[in-house]
């Protein structure tokens, strides 16, 4: 069974029960706190596949990797997916529940990675720009990667804008191996 699709139906279903319970919102932020702490500890994932874990230990090791509470919507969405042997699948139900929310929510997550970390004011002045031009509640996310050496990359939702001077150079060589080929 294709991953998009598990992912895709089991956030649906925790983002329904979320629902009912009214704790759509909570559930979100555990999710993105979840997230963040599965980047930070490559280990989680090795734990969760580990066979000698019982189903019980993992649920205590999906609670604690949020830091808080977990709250029963959280809890009974980790039950399912653990009951169900789809602990492999655990960072992209998140991810995809993320996705809904944002969806059913009207959020545009806009992410700018740039080479150095950027000043408040300017950080200011890129949100008011994306912010009027368009009428969604926006999420911004800001990245820093050296290695695109200055200019910035921005993702509004799907779209791109690469405005990074590792790009340009790449262009650059292209051309170069474009015009020795001739």
């Amino acid at each position: 069974m294709d991953e998009g699709l598990i992912a895709r139906r089991y956030a649906k279903a925790m983002f329904r029960y979320a629902q009912e319970l009214n704790a759509t919102d909570a559930v979100y932020e555990k999710m993105k706190l979840f997230e963040r702490n599965y980047i930070a500890h490559p280990d989680l994932q090795k734990a969760l596949l580990n066979p000698l874990l019982s189903p019980e230990d993992k649920e205590m090791l999906l609670s604690t990797a949020i830091g808080i509470e977990p709250g029963e919507a959280y809890i009974k969405g980790i039950r399912l997916v653990i009951k169900n042997h789809r602990e492999m699948y655990v960072r992209s139900i998140c991810l995809m529940f993320q996705k809904i929310y944002r969806a059913a929510n009207g959020i545009i997550r806009v992410k700018i990675t740039t080479a150095m970390e950027l000043s408040d004011e300017t950080m200011d002045k890129i949100k008011e720009f994306v912010r009027n031009h368009t009428d969604k509640t926006i999420e911004f996310v800001h990245k820093v990667n050296p290695s695109i050496i200055g200019g910035f990359v921005l993702e509004v939702g799907s779209r791109q804008l690469d405005a990074s001077l590792l790009k340009e150079l790449k262009e650059i060589q292209l051309q170069m191996v474009d015009n020795f080929q001739l």
